[in-house]
Protein backbone atom coordinates (compact mmCIF):
# COMPACT_ATOMS: atom_id res chain seq x y z
CA UNK A 1 0.00 0.00 0.00
CA UNK A 2 2.92 2.43 0.79
CA UNK A 3 4.27 2.13 -2.61
CA UNK A 4 1.14 2.59 -4.01
CA UNK A 5 0.66 5.83 -2.83
CA UNK A 6 4.47 6.80 -3.37
CA UNK A 7 3.68 6.02 -7.42
CA UNK A 8 0.72 8.48 -6.78
CA UNK A 9 2.70 11.06 -5.05
CA UNK A 10 5.06 10.87 -7.73
CA UNK A 11 3.34 10.97 -10.82
CA UNK A 12 1.76 14.00 -9.37
CA UNK A 13 4.93 15.67 -8.68
CA UNK A 14 6.08 14.56 -12.25
CA UNK A 15 3.26 16.58 -13.75
CA UNK A 16 3.63 19.88 -11.41
CA UNK A 17 7.48 19.60 -11.97
CA UNK A 18 7.23 19.02 -15.83
CA UNK A 19 4.99 22.06 -15.82
CA UNK A 20 7.44 24.12 -13.95
CA UNK A 21 10.42 23.47 -16.38
CA UNK A 22 7.94 24.81 -19.49
CA UNK A 23 10.26 28.34 -19.17
CA UNK A 24 13.45 26.48 -19.44
CA UNK A 25 11.85 24.20 -22.37
CA UNK A 26 10.87 28.06 -24.15
CA UNK A 27 14.25 28.97 -23.75
CA UNK A 28 15.77 25.91 -25.08
CA UNK A 29 13.42 26.21 -27.94
CA UNK A 30 14.27 29.86 -28.92
CA UNK A 31 17.66 28.63 -28.49
CA UNK A 32 17.62 26.15 -31.22
CA UNK A 33 17.95 23.36 -28.86
CA UNK A 34 21.46 24.34 -27.57
CA UNK A 35 21.79 24.27 -24.00
CA UNK A 36 24.23 26.72 -24.28
CA UNK A 37 21.20 29.33 -24.73
CA UNK A 38 19.78 28.31 -21.28
CA UNK A 39 22.50 28.93 -19.07
CA UNK A 40 23.67 32.27 -21.26
CA UNK A 41 20.04 33.31 -20.76
CA UNK A 42 19.75 32.37 -16.47
CA UNK A 43 23.57 33.96 -16.31
CA UNK A 44 22.35 36.60 -18.44
CA UNK A 45 19.12 37.40 -16.30
CA UNK A 46 21.58 37.59 -12.90
CA UNK A 47 20.11 34.19 -11.87
CA UNK A 48 16.88 35.77 -11.42
CA UNK A 49 14.49 32.80 -12.94
CA UNK A 50 16.76 30.20 -11.07
CA UNK A 51 15.93 32.16 -7.62
CA UNK A 52 12.24 31.12 -8.41
CA UNK A 53 12.64 27.63 -8.14
CA UNK A 54 15.22 28.14 -5.03
CA UNK A 55 12.03 30.09 -3.25
CA UNK A 56 9.73 27.06 -4.46
CA UNK A 57 12.06 24.37 -2.97
CA UNK A 58 12.88 26.05 0.13
CA UNK A 59 9.32 27.45 1.47
CA UNK A 60 7.72 24.03 0.37
CA UNK A 61 10.85 22.33 1.91
CA UNK A 62 10.71 24.25 5.45
CA UNK A 63 7.02 23.82 5.57
CA UNK A 64 6.61 19.81 4.89
CA UNK A 65 9.09 19.66 7.64
CA UNK A 66 7.73 21.50 10.28
CA UNK A 67 4.52 19.66 9.54
CA UNK A 68 6.14 16.01 9.31
CA UNK A 69 7.97 16.93 13.17
CA UNK A 70 4.47 18.05 14.23
CA UNK A 71 1.80 15.59 12.65
CA UNK A 72 3.73 12.48 11.81
CA UNK A 73 2.48 10.65 14.42
CA UNK A 74 -1.34 11.31 13.28
CA UNK A 75 -1.41 8.93 10.85
CA UNK A 76 -4.43 10.62 9.07
CA UNK A 77 -3.25 13.56 8.58
CA UNK A 78 0.58 12.90 8.09
CA UNK A 79 0.63 13.05 4.79
CA UNK A 80 -1.62 16.35 4.19
CA UNK A 81 1.90 18.23 4.50
CA UNK A 82 2.28 17.26 1.12
CA UNK A 83 -0.17 20.46 -0.16
CA UNK A 84 2.48 23.01 0.93
CA UNK A 85 4.68 21.22 -1.57
CA UNK A 86 1.83 20.93 -3.91
CA UNK A 87 0.70 24.33 -3.54
CA UNK A 88 4.17 26.11 -4.11
CA UNK A 89 4.16 24.28 -7.14
CA UNK A 90 1.16 25.48 -8.52
CA UNK A 91 1.83 29.23 -7.18
CA UNK A 92 5.02 28.90 -9.40
CA UNK A 93 3.15 27.95 -12.53
CA UNK A 94 -0.14 29.86 -12.00
CA UNK A 95 2.67 32.91 -11.85
CA UNK A 96 4.90 32.08 -14.73
CA UNK A 97 1.18 31.59 -17.01
CA UNK A 98 0.39 35.32 -16.28
CA UNK A 99 3.98 36.40 -17.67
CA UNK A 100 3.31 37.67 -20.88
CA UNK A 101 6.20 35.56 -23.15
CA UNK A 102 6.96 37.56 -26.79
CA UNK A 103 7.79 34.08 -28.15
CA UNK A 104 5.30 31.27 -26.35
CA UNK A 105 6.46 27.86 -26.31
CA UNK A 106 5.25 26.34 -29.25
CA UNK A 107 4.10 22.63 -28.44
CA UNK A 108 5.90 20.63 -31.44
CA UNK A 109 6.15 17.00 -31.27
CA UNK A 110 9.99 17.85 -30.15
CA UNK A 111 8.89 19.71 -27.37
CA UNK A 112 6.15 17.33 -26.18
CA UNK A 113 8.39 14.51 -26.84
CA UNK A 114 10.61 16.18 -23.85
CA UNK A 115 7.89 17.21 -21.77
CA UNK A 116 7.10 13.79 -21.50
CA UNK A 117 10.96 12.65 -20.93
CA UNK A 118 11.33 15.04 -18.45
CA UNK A 119 8.26 14.29 -16.27
CA UNK A 120 9.61 10.32 -16.78
CA UNK A 121 12.91 11.97 -14.57
CA UNK A 122 10.60 13.69 -12.79
CA UNK A 123 8.96 10.90 -11.39
CA UNK A 124 11.68 8.38 -11.14
CA UNK A 125 13.17 11.70 -9.09
CA UNK A 126 10.60 11.87 -6.56
CA UNK A 127 9.93 7.94 -6.22
CA UNK A 128 13.54 7.84 -5.29
CA UNK A 129 13.24 10.76 -2.60
CA UNK A 130 10.25 9.15 -1.34
CA UNK A 131 11.45 5.93 -0.86
CA UNK A 132 14.83 7.54 0.53
CA UNK A 133 12.94 9.07 3.32
CA UNK A 134 11.24 5.82 4.44
CA UNK A 135 14.39 5.59 6.18
CA UNK A 136 15.09 9.35 7.31
CA UNK A 137 12.81 11.57 9.82
CA UNK A 138 12.06 13.75 7.28
CA UNK A 139 9.95 11.30 5.16
CA UNK A 140 8.13 13.22 1.97
CA UNK A 141 9.85 16.11 2.98
CA UNK A 142 12.91 15.86 0.58
CA UNK A 143 10.46 15.99 -2.57
CA UNK A 144 11.23 19.90 -1.56
CA UNK A 145 14.52 19.51 -3.03
CA UNK A 146 13.05 18.76 -6.69
CA UNK A 147 12.63 22.42 -7.70
CA UNK A 148 16.35 22.89 -7.75
CA UNK A 149 16.85 20.43 -10.44
CA UNK A 150 13.98 21.40 -12.93
CA UNK A 151 16.43 23.35 -15.09
CA UNK A 152 19.10 20.29 -15.29
CA UNK A 153 16.66 17.46 -15.24
CA UNK A 154 14.69 19.24 -18.26
CA UNK A 155 18.41 19.58 -20.06
CA UNK A 156 19.25 16.01 -19.01
CA UNK A 157 15.95 14.99 -20.68
CA UNK A 158 16.88 16.89 -23.51
CA UNK A 159 20.60 15.67 -23.89
CA UNK A 160 18.96 11.84 -23.41
CA UNK A 161 16.82 12.26 -26.58
CA UNK A 162 19.21 14.27 -28.37
CA UNK A 163 20.50 11.62 -30.62
CA UNK A 164 16.87 10.29 -31.79
CA UNK A 165 16.16 14.15 -32.50
CA UNK A 166 19.10 14.10 -34.50
CA UNK A 167 18.45 11.39 -36.10
CA UNK A 168 14.64 12.47 -37.20
CA UNK A 169 15.82 15.72 -38.33
CA UNK A 170 18.25 14.55 -40.49
CA UNK A 171 15.71 12.21 -42.01
CA UNK A 172 13.51 15.06 -42.27
CA UNK A 173 16.10 16.62 -43.98
CA UNK A 174 16.97 13.99 -46.30
CA UNK A 175 13.52 14.07 -47.19
CA UNK A 176 13.40 17.84 -48.63
CA UNK A 177 16.87 17.18 -50.29
CA UNK A 178 15.30 13.83 -52.17
CA UNK A 179 11.79 15.79 -53.04
CA UNK A 180 14.57 18.95 -54.38
CA UNK A 181 16.67 16.29 -56.45
CA UNK A 182 13.51 15.47 -58.23
CA UNK A 183 13.29 18.64 -59.27
CA UNK A 184 15.56 19.31 -61.76
CA UNK A 185 14.33 22.12 -63.76
CA UNK A 186 13.85 24.24 -60.80
CA UNK A 187 15.88 27.10 -59.66
CA UNK A 188 16.91 27.35 -56.39
CA UNK A 189 18.44 30.06 -54.98
CA UNK A 190 19.73 30.73 -51.56
CA UNK A 191 20.13 34.29 -49.85
CA UNK A 192 22.85 34.86 -46.81
CA UNK A 193 24.34 38.28 -45.10
CA UNK A 194 23.96 39.97 -41.48
CA UNK A 195 21.00 41.60 -42.34
CA UNK A 196 18.35 42.20 -44.89
CA UNK A 197 18.37 38.67 -46.00
CA UNK A 198 14.44 38.80 -45.39
CA UNK A 199 13.90 42.01 -47.70
CA UNK A 200 15.94 40.94 -49.97
CA UNK A 201 14.13 37.32 -50.01
CA UNK A 202 10.90 38.82 -50.41
CA UNK A 203 12.16 41.64 -53.13
CA UNK A 204 13.95 38.97 -55.09
CA UNK A 205 10.49 36.78 -55.11
CA UNK A 206 8.74 39.77 -56.43
CA UNK A 207 10.87 40.17 -58.95
CA UNK A 208 11.00 36.85 -60.33
CA UNK A 209 7.56 36.97 -60.08
CA UNK A 210 6.91 38.74 -62.86
CA UNK A 211 7.99 35.91 -65.26
CA UNK A 212 7.92 32.27 -63.05
CA UNK A 213 6.08 30.80 -60.42
CA UNK A 214 8.23 31.54 -57.20
CA UNK A 215 8.09 29.72 -54.07
CA UNK A 216 10.11 31.39 -51.06
CA UNK A 217 10.05 30.12 -47.64
CA UNK A 218 7.84 31.47 -45.42
CA UNK A 219 8.38 34.42 -42.66
CA UNK A 220 12.26 33.71 -41.34
CA UNK A 221 11.83 30.17 -42.43
CA UNK A 222 16.13 30.02 -42.11
CA UNK A 223 17.20 27.13 -40.38
CA UNK A 224 17.41 23.72 -42.06
CA UNK A 225 14.39 22.59 -40.36
CA UNK A 226 12.70 25.47 -41.07
CA UNK A 227 13.90 24.92 -44.58
CA UNK A 228 13.17 21.09 -45.00
CA UNK A 229 9.60 21.65 -43.73
CA UNK A 230 8.84 24.91 -46.59
CA UNK A 231 10.04 22.46 -49.28
CA UNK A 232 8.37 18.98 -47.82
CA UNK A 233 5.29 21.19 -47.15
CA UNK A 234 5.14 24.11 -49.74
CA UNK A 235 7.17 23.42 -52.93
CA UNK A 236 5.02 21.93 -55.32
CA UNK A 237 5.43 20.58 -58.64
CA UNK A 238 3.93 23.82 -60.49
CA UNK A 239 6.91 25.74 -59.06
CA UNK A 240 9.78 26.76 -61.28
CA UNK A 241 11.68 29.27 -58.89
CA UNK A 242 12.69 28.05 -54.84
CA UNK A 243 13.67 30.99 -52.71
CA UNK A 244 15.58 29.41 -49.40
CA UNK A 245 16.89 32.36 -46.68
CA UNK A 246 19.93 30.86 -45.00
CA UNK A 247 20.62 32.26 -42.04
CA UNK A 248 23.56 30.71 -39.32
CA UNK A 249 24.67 31.48 -35.68
CA UNK A 250 27.15 28.74 -36.23
CA UNK A 251 29.96 27.53 -38.38
CA UNK A 252 28.58 25.22 -40.62
CA UNK A 253 24.65 26.10 -40.21
CA UNK A 254 25.14 27.40 -43.81
CA UNK A 255 27.25 24.50 -45.65
CA UNK A 256 24.32 22.29 -44.04
CA UNK A 257 21.71 24.35 -45.87
CA UNK A 258 23.83 24.23 -49.09
CA UNK A 259 23.29 20.56 -48.90
CA UNK A 260 19.59 19.95 -48.66
CA UNK A 261 18.99 23.31 -51.39
CA UNK A 262 21.94 23.04 -53.36
CA UNK A 263 21.39 26.79 -54.94
CA UNK A 264 22.29 27.67 -58.57
CA UNK A 265 22.37 31.73 -57.15
CA UNK A 266 23.75 32.53 -54.65
CA UNK A 267 23.03 36.38 -52.69
CA UNK A 268 25.33 37.84 -50.15
CA UNK A 269 23.69 40.73 -48.94
CA UNK A 270 26.47 42.07 -46.01
CA UNK A 271 28.45 41.00 -43.72
CA UNK A 272 28.64 42.55 -40.10
CA UNK A 273 28.93 41.71 -36.73
CA UNK A 274 25.97 40.10 -35.56
CA UNK A 275 25.95 36.89 -33.93
CA UNK A 276 29.52 37.48 -32.93
CA UNK A 277 29.10 35.96 -29.61
CA UNK A 278 28.20 32.68 -31.17
CA UNK A 279 30.55 33.09 -34.07
CA UNK A 280 33.55 34.54 -31.88
CA UNK A 281 34.67 36.94 -34.79
CA UNK A 282 34.21 39.04 -37.49
CA UNK A 283 36.34 36.64 -39.64
CA UNK A 284 34.39 33.34 -38.58
CA UNK A 285 31.18 35.13 -39.63
CA UNK A 286 32.49 36.20 -42.90
CA UNK A 287 33.42 32.70 -43.52
CA UNK A 288 30.31 31.35 -42.25
CA UNK A 289 28.77 33.44 -45.26
CA UNK A 290 31.05 32.61 -47.68
CA UNK A 291 29.69 28.60 -47.73
CA UNK A 292 27.00 29.77 -49.65
CA UNK A 293 29.26 30.22 -52.68
CA UNK A 294 31.39 26.82 -51.45
CA UNK A 295 27.88 25.05 -51.62
CA UNK A 296 26.61 26.37 -54.65
CA UNK A 297 25.90 23.86 -57.69
CA UNK A 298 28.78 23.18 -60.27
CA UNK A 299 27.28 26.04 -62.48
CA UNK A 300 26.01 28.26 -59.78
CA UNK A 301 26.09 32.13 -59.94
CA UNK A 302 27.28 33.95 -56.71
CA UNK A 303 26.06 37.16 -56.60
CA UNK A 304 27.87 39.74 -53.94
CA UNK A 305 26.75 43.79 -52.53
CA UNK A 306 29.51 46.04 -53.38
CA UNK A 307 27.97 48.52 -50.72
CA UNK A 308 29.75 46.60 -47.99
CA UNK A 309 33.68 45.65 -47.11
CA UNK A 310 33.72 41.91 -46.79
CA UNK A 311 31.39 41.47 -49.68
CA UNK A 312 33.40 43.16 -51.98
CA UNK A 313 36.61 40.96 -50.66
CA UNK A 314 34.01 38.07 -51.24
CA UNK A 315 33.82 38.98 -55.30
CA UNK A 316 37.60 39.61 -55.38
CA UNK A 317 38.61 36.33 -53.70
CA UNK A 318 36.22 34.21 -55.85
CA UNK A 319 36.88 32.40 -59.44
CA UNK A 320 33.53 31.01 -60.73
CA UNK A 321 31.20 32.48 -62.17
CA UNK A 322 29.90 35.90 -60.48
CA UNK A 323 27.78 39.29 -60.20
CA UNK A 324 28.28 42.60 -57.86
CA UNK A 325 25.75 44.90 -57.72
CA UNK A 326 25.44 47.83 -55.85
CA UNK A 327 25.99 51.96 -55.51
CA UNK A 328 28.97 52.80 -57.23
CA UNK A 329 29.18 51.68 -61.54
CA UNK A 330 32.27 50.56 -62.01
CA UNK A 331 33.79 48.04 -64.39
CA UNK A 332 33.03 44.91 -62.54
CA UNK A 333 29.22 46.15 -60.77
CA UNK A 334 26.64 44.59 -63.42
CA UNK A 335 23.60 46.62 -61.70
CA UNK A 336 24.10 49.80 -60.03
CA UNK A 337 21.59 52.66 -58.58
CA UNK A 338 22.01 56.78 -58.33
CA UNK A 339 19.90 59.53 -57.23
CA UNK A 340 18.39 57.94 -53.69
CA UNK A 341 16.30 60.24 -51.74
CA UNK A 342 13.75 58.81 -49.08
CA UNK A 343 11.37 60.11 -46.35
CA UNK A 344 8.15 59.34 -44.44
CA UNK A 345 6.57 57.78 -47.61
CA UNK A 346 9.59 55.41 -49.08
CA UNK A 347 11.98 55.35 -50.84
CA UNK A 348 13.26 56.52 -54.23
CA UNK A 349 16.13 55.72 -56.79
CA UNK A 350 17.28 55.14 -60.57
CA UNK A 351 18.24 51.78 -61.04
CA UNK A 352 21.16 51.41 -63.67
CA UNK A 353 21.73 48.04 -66.19
CA UNK A 354 24.32 48.28 -68.69
CA UNK A 355 23.17 51.52 -71.03
CA UNK A 356 19.13 50.99 -69.21
CA UNK A 357 18.16 52.86 -66.17
CA UNK A 358 14.72 52.92 -64.58
CA UNK A 359 13.10 54.71 -61.94
CA UNK A 360 12.06 52.96 -58.47
CA UNK A 361 9.59 54.28 -56.13
CA UNK A 362 8.99 52.03 -53.27
CA UNK A 363 6.96 52.03 -50.49
CA UNK A 364 9.89 50.54 -48.66
CA UNK A 365 12.24 52.28 -45.95
CA UNK A 366 15.91 53.17 -45.35
CA UNK A 367 19.02 53.03 -47.14
CA UNK A 368 19.69 49.79 -47.20
CA UNK A 369 16.95 49.13 -50.01
CA UNK A 370 18.66 50.82 -53.00
CA UNK A 371 21.63 47.99 -52.40
CA UNK A 372 19.26 45.11 -51.59
CA UNK A 373 17.45 45.89 -54.71
CA UNK A 374 20.73 46.16 -56.89
CA UNK A 375 22.01 42.67 -55.91
CA UNK A 376 18.18 41.22 -56.01
CA UNK A 377 18.30 42.82 -59.92
CA UNK A 378 21.57 41.19 -60.62
CA UNK A 379 19.78 38.25 -59.78
CA UNK A 380 16.52 38.66 -61.59
CA UNK A 381 18.37 40.00 -64.69
CA UNK A 382 19.90 36.70 -65.00
CA UNK A 383 17.15 35.13 -65.25
CA UNK A 384 15.50 37.03 -68.00
CA UNK A 385 13.73 39.60 -66.15
CA UNK A 386 13.63 43.06 -67.51
CA UNK A 387 14.39 45.79 -66.13
CA UNK A 388 10.98 47.77 -66.14
CA UNK A 389 9.76 44.45 -64.48
CA UNK A 390 12.09 44.59 -61.75
CA UNK A 391 11.27 48.62 -61.62
CA UNK A 392 7.40 47.75 -61.39
CA UNK A 393 7.70 44.81 -59.33
CA UNK A 394 9.71 46.61 -56.20
CA UNK A 395 6.71 49.80 -56.46
CA UNK A 396 4.48 47.13 -55.92
CA UNK A 397 5.76 45.82 -53.09
CA UNK A 398 4.31 45.79 -49.36
CA UNK A 399 6.37 47.04 -46.65
CA UNK A 400 7.97 44.17 -45.01
CA UNK A 401 6.30 43.06 -41.96
CA UNK A 402 8.35 43.90 -38.52
CA UNK A 403 11.17 45.43 -40.76
CA UNK A 404 10.77 49.45 -40.77
CA UNK A 405 7.37 48.27 -41.41
CA UNK A 406 5.43 52.05 -41.22
CA UNK A 407 1.84 51.49 -39.03
CA UNK A 408 -0.26 54.14 -38.25
CA UNK A 409 -2.81 55.14 -35.43
CA UNK A 410 -3.98 58.29 -35.87
CA UNK A 411 -1.54 60.68 -34.79
CA UNK A 412 1.01 58.01 -34.16
CA UNK A 413 3.14 56.76 -36.54
CA UNK A 414 4.68 53.71 -35.83
CA UNK A 415 7.67 52.14 -37.39
CA UNK A 416 8.16 48.65 -36.41
CA UNK A 417 11.54 47.38 -36.95
CA UNK A 418 11.60 44.08 -34.29
CA UNK A 419 13.17 42.12 -36.54
CA UNK A 420 16.16 44.52 -36.64
CA UNK A 421 19.33 43.94 -34.24
CA UNK A 422 22.74 44.79 -35.98
CA UNK A 423 25.02 48.27 -35.77
CA UNK A 424 24.50 49.45 -39.03
CA UNK A 425 20.76 48.21 -39.49
CA UNK A 426 19.81 50.49 -36.62
CA UNK A 427 21.50 53.28 -37.56
CA UNK A 428 20.21 52.98 -41.21
CA UNK A 429 16.39 53.00 -39.25
CA UNK A 430 17.09 56.33 -36.97
CA UNK A 431 18.13 58.11 -40.03
CA UNK A 432 14.54 56.78 -41.38
CA UNK A 433 13.09 58.04 -38.12
CA UNK A 434 14.94 61.76 -38.46
CA UNK A 435 12.70 61.95 -41.75
CA UNK A 436 9.40 61.70 -40.33
CA UNK A 437 7.86 64.80 -38.42
CA UNK A 438 6.28 65.35 -34.94
CA UNK A 439 8.01 63.87 -31.84
CA UNK A 440 10.23 61.22 -32.18
CA UNK A 441 10.52 58.50 -29.83
CA UNK A 442 13.01 55.66 -29.90
CA UNK A 443 12.00 52.00 -28.01
CA UNK A 444 14.94 49.47 -27.90
CA UNK A 445 16.18 46.78 -25.48
CA UNK A 446 19.86 47.54 -27.68
CA UNK A 447 21.97 44.93 -29.59
CA UNK A 448 22.26 41.67 -28.34
CA UNK A 449 24.83 38.48 -29.41
CA UNK A 450 28.10 41.13 -30.09
CA UNK A 451 30.32 39.02 -27.56
CA UNK A 452 32.99 41.27 -25.72
CA UNK A 453 32.19 44.38 -27.62
CA UNK A 454 28.61 44.40 -26.83
CA UNK A 455 28.76 46.98 -24.23
CA UNK A 456 30.94 49.39 -26.54
CA UNK A 457 28.10 48.40 -29.53
CA UNK A 458 25.09 49.49 -26.97
CA UNK A 459 26.89 52.65 -26.29
CA UNK A 460 27.79 53.76 -29.51
CA UNK A 461 24.02 53.28 -30.74
CA UNK A 462 23.07 55.29 -27.32
CA UNK A 463 25.02 58.06 -29.12
CA UNK A 464 23.60 57.48 -32.17
CA UNK A 465 19.90 58.27 -31.14
CA UNK A 466 21.06 61.69 -30.67
CA UNK A 467 20.20 63.92 -32.80
CA UNK A 468 17.52 61.22 -34.47
CA UNK A 469 15.16 60.82 -31.80
CA UNK A 470 13.70 63.20 -29.11
CA UNK A 471 12.94 61.30 -26.54
CA UNK A 472 14.68 57.69 -26.23
CA UNK A 473 13.29 54.76 -23.82
CA UNK A 474 15.66 51.83 -23.29
CA UNK A 475 14.44 49.11 -22.12
CA UNK A 476 16.18 46.34 -19.91
CA UNK A 477 19.88 44.45 -19.28
CA UNK A 478 21.46 46.93 -21.69
CA UNK A 479 19.71 50.09 -20.94
CA UNK A 480 22.62 51.68 -18.80
CA UNK A 481 24.87 50.94 -21.59
CA UNK A 482 22.63 52.55 -23.98
CA UNK A 483 21.70 55.34 -21.65
CA UNK A 484 25.47 56.29 -21.41
CA UNK A 485 25.88 57.17 -24.71
CA UNK A 486 22.81 58.84 -25.38
CA UNK A 487 23.98 61.03 -22.69
CA UNK A 488 27.70 61.94 -23.55
CA UNK A 489 26.72 62.79 -27.20
CA UNK A 490 24.64 65.73 -25.48
CA UNK A 491 20.73 64.20 -25.36
CA UNK A 492 18.93 65.74 -22.24
CA UNK A 493 19.23 63.73 -19.53
CA UNK A 494 14.81 64.52 -19.10
CA UNK A 495 14.30 62.83 -22.43
CA UNK A 496 16.09 59.40 -21.80
CA UNK A 497 14.27 56.41 -19.78
CA UNK A 498 15.30 53.21 -18.39
CA UNK A 499 12.45 51.17 -18.44
CA UNK A 500 12.67 47.70 -16.90
CA UNK A 501 10.43 45.79 -19.94
CA UNK A 502 8.99 47.00 -23.40
CA UNK A 503 5.54 47.78 -21.57
CA UNK A 504 6.54 50.07 -19.56
CA UNK A 505 8.18 51.97 -22.14
CA UNK A 506 5.35 51.97 -24.47
CA UNK A 507 3.07 53.36 -21.35
CA UNK A 508 5.17 56.04 -20.90
CA UNK A 509 5.59 57.19 -23.77
CA UNK A 510 2.13 57.36 -24.80
CA UNK A 511 2.17 60.15 -21.91
CA UNK A 512 3.93 62.72 -24.29
CA UNK A 513 1.31 64.44 -26.07
CA UNK A 514 0.73 65.36 -29.82
CA UNK A 515 1.72 64.14 -33.49
CA UNK A 516 4.60 61.45 -32.39
CA UNK A 517 6.32 58.76 -34.33
CA UNK A 518 7.90 55.85 -32.69
CA UNK A 519 10.97 53.53 -33.24
CA UNK A 520 10.51 50.47 -32.06
CA UNK A 521 14.39 49.52 -32.52
CA UNK A 522 14.72 45.62 -32.27
CA UNK A 523 12.57 43.52 -29.70
CA UNK A 524 14.07 40.33 -28.32
CA UNK A 525 13.23 37.21 -27.74
CA UNK A 526 12.63 35.49 -24.20
CA UNK A 527 15.92 33.92 -24.37
CA UNK A 528 17.66 37.10 -24.80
Amino acid sequence: MQYVLMGCISVVSAVLLALMGCKIMQILQLSSYRARGVFAWLKATGWKYYVRYFAAAFFSGICMLVYVGCFWSYAVVRYLGLLFYAAHAVLFIVITAKQKDKTPLKCTPRIVRLAFLSAVLFGGASFGLLAAGTFLPVHYAMLGLLPLFVPFIVLLAHWIVLPWENLHNAGYERRAAKKLRQMPSLVRIGITGSYGKTTAKNILAAMLAQKYNVYATPASYNTPLGIARAVNDGLTAEHEVFIAEMGARYKGDIARLCKTVVPNYGLITAVGKQHLETFGSAEAIAAAKYELVEGLAPSGVAVFSADNEITRQMFDRTFGEKRLAGGMATSDTCVSYTDVSFDARGTSFTLRRGDESATVITRLLGRHIPSLTAVCAAAAAELGVSLPQIAQAVADMPPVEHRLQCLQNGDVTVLDDAYNSNPEGARNALEVLQAFGGTRIVITPGLVEMGQEEQEANTALGRAVFGKADYAFFVGARAQALQRGALDAGMPAENVFVCATRDEAVQKSGEIPGKKTILFENDLPDNL
